[in-house]
């Protein structure tokens, strides 16, 4: 009898089991088949898109890669250039910020710090209307500037918190013991601070740069040229320009939206590592 019921068990284990990893295998279909749909289409003519709409076909044609990426390039350098200079405003001024609010007592910082990280509570829809009133009072509008300055005042702020807590964290003595060799306010922190700090840089790196290289309210309603445009704008704007449903070249169109998909992959496989060391890192080791 025990030996049938350990049988029972290991079946009914086996039969669990199976049922998992049925699900798991499941989901996992279901969350990955739109980017293979999106890949395979975007190696068809119109065609092939309309005579075989689940299935791979053959002959491929990886021209449709040149065309779109000729149409969309100068999309990619803005993009590009738009979340370089925002990435490295926001790395710079959340460091500065943080570092100094984390080391030194001034009258008002507890208020000036929780005051900014109040705006973290605030949706950015609701600043869209003020915002736009105070780029085009400026005269900002149509131009790299009204992206960069806006994406790195509002950037900045999950920056702060996240370094002001890590700079915090730190060991007193090592600042110290630097003060002592002759170290001033900043070279604290480009020699002590600054190569502690390097996972979390990388996690304020990550978040910023995808919050801004996918953001396109803001990109939409603020230019109009094709001089400064965005990618996540110019798929819109190279969308409309392939046509409508009836005769729109399909196969360039999604290649279109692989090339666009391809930086952040790039960015997500090259710092997955640093992003897991951030985001766990809480403490300084002695």
């Amino acid at each position: 009898m025990q030996r049938l019921s350990r049988e029972k068990s290991a079946r009914a284990g086996r039969w669990s089991g199976l049922l998992w990893r049925s699900g798991l295998f499941a989901v996992l279909l279901l969350t990955f088949f739109p980017l293979f749909f999106m890949v395979m289409s975007s190696f068809k003519d119109t065609y092939q898109f309309y005579h075989s709409f689940w299935a791979p076909v053959w002959p491929v044609h990886p021209e449709n890669y040149g065309v779109a990426f000729e149409d969309m390039k100068y999309y990619i350098f803005n993009s590009v250039l738009v979340t370089a200079l925002s990435i490295s405003g926001i790395l710079v001024f959340s460091t500065v910020t943080g570092f100094l609010m984390a080391r030194y007592s001034f009258p008002g910082r507890e208020v000036i710090f929780y005051g900014m990280i109040a705006m973290l509570m605030i949706p950015g829809v609701l600043m869209l209307v003020p915002s736009f009133a105070w780029v085009q009072q400026l005269g900002l509008l149509d131009t790299y500037a009204v992206m960069v300055l806006p994406y790195i005042a509002g950037g900045q702020v999950l920056g702060l918190y996240l370094l002001r807590t890590f700079f915090g964290q730190i060991d007193n003595a090592l600042f110290e013991a630097a003060q002592v060799d002759g170290a001033g306010v900043f070279r604290q922190l480009w020699h002590v601070g600054l190569p502690l700090a390097k996972p979390v840089l990388g996690v304020v790196a990550i978040v910023s740069a995808l919050g801004v290289w996918n953001n396109f309210l803001w990109p939409l309603v603020t230019t109009s040229s094709e001089e400064v445009m965005v990618l996540t704008v110019g798929v819109l704007r190279y969308q409309a320009r392939l046509g409508g449903l009836i005769g729109c070249r399909y196969g360039e169109m999604f290649a279109g939206y692989v090339i666009s998909a391809i930086p952040l992959g790039i960015l997500f496989t090259l710092s997955t590592r640093m992003f897991m060391k951030g985001i766990t890192s809480g403490a300084l080791k002695a």
